[in-house]
Formats: structure tokens, C-alpha cells, sequence
């Protein structure tokens, strides 16, 4: 692996967080990333790999490595799941906390880095894709011939998708989400008064509530928007249990929304929650 860049800790930075220190390096970096380069082994400190938890002291001399087998790491591989593959389409599993699709100019995997290795030879597209904190199935369309005859499928409002997605109240009966989206902040989906196109629309149902005050629901989409179904429950005053941008700080183990069913002409796939 070649070096990027490397930079000598000095008194100031004594007791600092080497993935906090990488900022010095990297200062339009995440978190998320920068950990991730360092559980990877492209940040060495004084010739050895290190953990995130690191200290800085005066003197250590920290190297930024060139990521370049960084695509799909032998952990993102164990974690991704083929849930069904046929004629022209497979359907894959997403954890929570890993990217759908490779972000240009990031150093982060994603499920869109493995494909080609998970299915060699077959010119896999990923078709849709789901937030870095949502699981569930992503679809795979093998060419670009069955990535277009899915998108008309889309259009046409034939496609069945189903999430589950636990939540903060119970609704008292099942209701419609219409409300058209504003998806030009990439960070926060607004939604606005106007009425969406009904491939657009959340339907909603409820299929068990709690003592606790959350509840189950069903909710199905046929060509979803960034952030739709979270966005639509939170306006609806039903938020996603762990959902950090439209939820509550509720110190959640994760966010409840998971991708369980797709359906649409000749293709079927279902995937549970593993957490009801």
C-alpha cells in the first residue's frame, strides 16, 4: 500500500483520540469513515496499526495509508446475505450500519463494492437502495436491459415494496402517507402540503402495538424517496424507535426499520427483521 500523507503529533494533541486526530488529515472526513480506515489497518502509528481509542502523545509519528483494496473487506462479505436469485434479478441483505451504494470520493464500503465478487460474471446493478441505518433486501438486476425493465415497473407503480418499522405511538387505524417530498437537503427530507404521485404514497398498517407505547407497523411503498417512510411516519407523529435525524434521543440499539418484502412481476423475495 503507498502513503498519503503523514503527520507528527505534537504537545497540543497529547491525550487526543487518534480518530479524532485524523481530522488534522482528513478534515472532510467522518467518524465513521475514519474508523473505519483504522479498524482496516490504513492508519499506522510508528509502523503499527492501532485501534480508534488511541491516545496521542508528543512525537508520534501517524501514516495515512492509500486504500486500495479497500472495496469489499472480507467483513463486509460475512455480513452481506444472497436472500433469492433469479432470471434476472437477486435480492441481497443490507445490515444497519453499512452504505448500499459506493460513495464517490469515500473511503467507506458498501454492498455496491461486493457485487461484482458476489456475482462474478453476471454484470450485477444494484437497483435500489436503502440508508446506511436501514436493513433489509437490496435488489440486484443483472444488466442494464433488467435495471430499466425494473425502473418501468417502478413507474408503472407495480412494484410491492414492504418495510417494518417499530415506532413511538399506536395508530388507530390504517392511514395513508401522501404528502409530496423535498429531498434537496441530502441530510433532512422535508415534506410538503402538496400531494405526491400515488407511487410516492406510505400505506401504513398496524400490526402490533406494546406496553411499552411503541408499536409494529406494516408499511408499503412502491418507488420510495430518501428518507420517505421515515419522514412520513415522524409527520405523522409516529417516529422510528433509534431514527437519529426524524426520532427522538432515545439512546436506541439501533434503527427500526427494516426492507422485508419486494414483489413485482416474476420476482419475490422475503427477508425478516430479526428483531420483533
Amino acid at each position: 500500500m503507498n502513503e498519503i500523507d503523514r503527520l507528527i503529533a505534537e504537545e497540543s494533541d497529547e491525550g487526543v483520540r487518534v480518530d479524532k486526530f485524523l481530522l488534522k488529515l482528513l478534515p472532510e472526513s467522518g467518524l465513521r469513515e475514519r474508523r473505519r480506515l483504522i479498524e482496516n489497518g490504513f492508519v499506522m502509528v510508528n509502523g503499527r496499526s492501532c485501534r480508534s481509542g488511541l491516545k496521542m502523545f508528543p512525537g508520534a509519528e501517524v501514516v495515512l495509508l492509500e486504500p486500495a483494496e479497500f472495496s469489499c473487506t472480507v467483513d463486509i462479505l460475512a455480513r452481506v446475505k444472497v436472500v433469492r436469485q433469479g432470471e434476472g434479478f437477486a435480492a441481497v441483505f443490507k445490515p444497519e450500519g453499512l452504505h448500499s451504494a459506493a460513495i464517490a470520493g469515500s473511503v467507506e464500503s458498501s454492498v455496491e463494492d461486493c457485487l461484482p465478487g458476489i456475482f462474478a460474471g453476471q454484470e450485477p446493478i444494484l437497483a435500489n437502495r436503502l440508508d446506511y441505518l436501514t436493513s433489509g433486501m437490496l435488489l440486484v438486476a443483472f444488466g442494464v436491459e433488467r435495471e430499466n425493465e425494473f425502473r418501468a415497473y417502478e413507474d408503472c407503480g407495480t412494484v410491492d415494496k414492504i418495510y417494518h418499522a417499530k415506532v413511538y405511538g399506536t395508530p388507530e387505524e390504517s392511514f395513508i402517507c401522501k404528502n409530496l417530498l423535498d429531498t434537496a437537503d441530502r441530510k433532512r427530507t422535508k415534506v410538503l402540503d402538496e400531494q405526491a404521485p400515488s407511487e410516492r404514497w406510505s400505506r401504513v398498517e398496524l400490526l402490533e402495538s406494546y406496553e411499552d407505547g411503541t408499536s409494529l407497523l406494516e408499511v408499503r411503498i412502491a418507488k420510495g424517496a430518501r428518507h420517505q417512510i421515515r419522514a412520513h411516519l415522524a409527520h405523522a407523529g409516529f417516529p422510528i424507535v433509534g431514527d437519529p435525524v426524524y426520532g427522538r434521543d432515545d439512546g436506541a440499539d439501533r434503527m427500526y426499520l427494516h426492507h422485508r418484502e419486494i414483489k413485482f412481476s416474476g420476482f419475490a423475495a422475503v427477508c425478516e427483521t430479526g428483531w420483533e
